[in-house]
């Protein structure tokens, strides 16, 4: 249902009765505890925060705040990882890299059999923000560095900790280590499936491992593709059709179809100052400011339009300082879903790279019966920002971002590609080849 475009009057009277409706606005004065915020239970071996004091969590190549965290085994260039704590002191933090499988399951060598240094080593101390509504220390980490190195290639949890104690987790992300020893050949083209081919991508791609001693390729090779960084969206299991010598042929695999979903949403609260992309009001609220957006509308049955987004991340910034880690501060930004009616057998999330790619807890919009919609508040530094909204039915784990966003051919999409080589002499699976590409070519 296309939803008709509200005046300035109308526009600010939904804003400020959806304020009133939630009793108070929301700040850090008054946190969530722990349980509300993440839940409680054992470390995972994904991209998840522990704490609810840990804010805006990236994971890049160094000087590239967009990039996936994939590097290159024994290259001088690394990465960087940055968060701030909206605690009021500062903390004594520790970190460690954990080997894990192609499954995200903890590698049976111990630690010394692939760090090179420390095992575990404390993480520079964190600076105060200045200049900032909502205080905060910022901690960044160059990975690897002097003190750690990692001396194989695959995947790898970067876990950090309060002081020594390896059980008091406070965050988690993954990262990849990646050698050149196979070539991939790899297209993004239409589905064979007559029904799917205006809505979803299908990854093709051959493998050649000319350096390799593959004698098993069903099970000593594994391939698998992500979508936009999420690994929610990598399937395993993919099987080549073909094999021709040192190479392997996955021709139209089911692991490499993959709905187009949408152009990505996104808004601009880097100038306070000023109303930009997608933002509606902009006040002082009792303690930060407050950042209203735009009513969205539902596209699961718009034609599809083009317009320019950054695959679900976000790039924190501000332009009233060049250092953005510091002096970028944090708002209120208020979603609105205009609907007919709730969705009945789950819920509705803000959903993107501010989520950790994840329908998480503290993103799931709360529905108005009143004024028909469904609303949320997050707090979220100063940047631009990329976002979609995600249905998760009950009971499950996996979002359904085709239900209120569509899914069409057209939209732009990255995928990446990863190689695994079961190594039985070193007991390891390593990530011997990657690629990354664009569903419009490159």
């Amino acid at each position: 249902m296309k939803v008709a475009p509200l005046s300035h009057s109308a526009l600010c009277l939904l804003l400020l009765n959806v304020l009133l409706s939630c009793g108070t606005i929301p700040s850090m004065a008054r946190p969530q505890s722990a349980d509300e915020h993440y839940g409680n239970g054992p470390v995972r071996f994904e991209d998840r925060t522990y704490v609810p004091n840990l804010r805006t969590v990236q994971l890049y190549k160094t000087g590239l705040p967009l990039s996936l965290p994939i590097m290159e085994l024994r290259s001088p260039e690394g990465l960087e990882l940055h968060f701030d704590d909206l605690q009021p002191y500062a903390e004594n933090y520790s970190y460690t890299l954990v080997l894990c499988d192609s499954r995200w399951e903890p590698s049976d060598l111990m630690s010394g059999q692939y760090l090179v240094g420390a095992m575990t080593d404390y993480l520079p101390p964190g600076r105060l923000s200045f200049n900032t509504l909502q205080p905060y220390f910022h901690y960044s980490l160059q990975v690897p560095n002097d003190m750690m190195q990692v001396s194989r290639s695959g995947n790898y949890i970067l876990k950090v900790f309060r002081g020594s104690d390896q059980d008091d987790v406070v965050l988690t992300r993954r990262f990849m280590v990646y050698e050149t020893k196979v070539r991939i050949e790899a297209g993004v083209t239409a589905s064979r499936n007559v029904e799917l081919r205006n809505s979803a991508q299908q990854v093709d791609l051959v493998v050649q491992h000319p350096e390799l001693q593959v004698n098993d390729p069903f099970s000593d090779i594994e391939v698998l593709v992500l979508q936009n960084g999420n690994w929610n969206t990598a399937r395993p299991g993919m099987r080549p059709r073909f094999v021709r010598g040192t190479e392997l042929i996955y021709d139209h695999p089911d692991q490499g179809l993959f709905p187009g979903n949408n152009e990505w949403r996104n808004f601009d609260v880097k100038d306070l100052r000023f109303k930009h992309q997608q933002v509606a009001r902009i006040m002082n609220g009792p303690q930060l400011t407050e950042v209203f957006l735009f009513p969205d509308e539902k596209r699961n049955i718009r034609t599809f339009f083009d317009r320019p987004d950054i695959n679900g991340r976000f790039l924190i910034g501000t332009a009233l300082d060049d250092n953005a880690f510091l002096g970028a501060d944090y708002v209120n930004v208020h979603f609105t879903l205009p609907m007919d009616d709730r969705l009945a057998g789950g819920g509705v999330y803000v959903f993107g790279g501010l989520s950790d790619m994840q329908c998480r807890r503290e993103m799931r919009m709360h529905w108005d019966e009143e004024r028909k919609l469904y609303h949320q508040t997050l707090l979220l530094k100063q940047g631009f920002y990329d976002y979609a909204y995600a249905f998760l039915p009950d009971g499950s784990n996996t979002a359904d971002l085709t239900r209120l966003e569509g899914s069409h051919f057209q939209a732009d999409n990255e995928y990446l590609v990863l190689v695994y080589y079961m190594d039985y002499q070193q007991r390891s699976q390593r990530l011997v080849g990657m690629r990354v590409l664009n569903s419009r070519g490159g």
